[in-house]
């Protein structure tokens, strides 16, 4: 096939092309002209939302909406001469792009050091803990419930266990079958204490219980003296917090003279059983110097403890005064259903 007149064609196109070309930069902008070729050599600055090399015509090279290689006109093929907007590098539209600068997010304010019953609560529901709402899953010191104030809002208090052991070796605390026909209680346990024993017991925010008499729950469980204790800690009986001593209790005496109201040798037997602890019942508060009767006002915690039984050490004569030793074993104590009692 003659390709001769195919090659005249397309060169007298070419030159009516760079001639038009030519015209558009005189009477529409200053731009240089575009190179001609067959398929454009330059690029298209994109419309109203693109940017490029050169700037649109009145329509803009490939459309209004899009960048590619052509020249200016309705479909030209060659790069796009400038038009009334001037020419340079095209500006990106009004929807441009870029990194977005994130906003600022305001630090986390510190923790409020308060003392223990800085905030209190007024119990009007006799309910501290049945330990019902435990879904099954979370660690039973994570667990954590409302009491005293129903229903429940912001300024209602939550109460939740502790464990703690004698440094011989680490209680494990569960929540576990309860007192029928509770479905779930408190378990704590302990394999070879060789030291004391040991404890755990119940936070909570600060309560007004002086309505109610006092404190009942069940209770079962296993010692070598079958006996338990259980106090109750107080702002008064409790020394300010080490760290900072904006929080804690209000107790100005030591270690040694802030006790908290206890109640000794309650009996612990493998069958669940209710014990009920008017407030007149605890006894050894001390607040520095000053003896504390509980009346139910300013709680701020319930505590266990669970010893172990001693015995003159056998290196000493029989007849001696001392020292005593702690006899090594295993303990167990469930609570179920801690109130208040009306």
């Amino acid at each position: 096939m003659n390709t001769k007149p195919r090659t005249l064609i397309i060169g007298l196109l070419l030159a009516a092309v760079a001639a038009w070309a030519a015209c558009a930069a005189d009477t529409v902008g200053n731009g240089t002209p575009g190179t001609a070729g067959s398929t454009g050599s330059g690029t298209g600055v994109a419309g109203t939302t693109g940017s490029g090399t050169g700037v649109a015509g009145t329509t803009g090279a490939a459309g209004t909406t899009g960048a590619g290689t052509g020249v200016a006109g309705t479909t030209g093929t060659s790069t796009g001469v400038a038009g009334t907007t001037g020419t340079g590098t095209g500006v990106a539209g009004t929807t441009g792009t870029g990194t977005g600068v994130a906003g600022t997010t305001g630090a986390a304010g510190a923790p409020v050091v308060q003392k223990d019953c800085a905030t209190k609560a007024t119990v009007a529901d006799p309910v501290l803990l049945n330990f019902e709402t435990y879904d099954g899953t979370i660690a039973a010191d994570m667990f954590g419930a409302p009491f005293g104030v129903l229903p429940v809002g912001p300024q209602t208090p939550y109460a939740g266990p502790y464990s703690f052991g004698d440094g011989s070796a680490t209680p494990t605390l569960a929540i576990l079958g309860g007192h029928p026909p509770s479905t779930w209680a408190l378990s704590q346990t302990v394999v070879g204490a060789r030291t004391w024993g040991m404890g755990g017991g119940i936070w909570m925010g600060c309560a007004n219980a002086s309505a109610y008499k006092g404190i009942a729950f069940w209770v079962r469980g296993s010692s070598p003296n079958a006996t338990f204790s259980f106090s109750l800690a107080m702002d008064s009986t409790t020394l300010p917090n080490a760290t900072n001593p904006a929080g804690g209790g209000i107790c100005p005496g030591t270690t040694d003279t802030c006790k908290h109201p206890t109640k000794q040798n309650i009996p612990l037997t493998a069958d669940w059983t209710q014990v009920q602890i008017p407030w007149a019942e605890f006894t050894g508060g001390l607040s520095g110097t000053t003896a504390v009767v509980p009346n139910g006002n300013n709680i701020s915690g319930l505590g266990w403890s669970v010893g172990l039984k001693f015995q003159l050490d056998p290196s000493v004569p029989a007849d001696a005064a001392g020292p005593y030793i702690a006899v090594p074993g295993d303990l167990a104590i469930n609570i179920d259903d801690l109130a208040f009692i009306p």
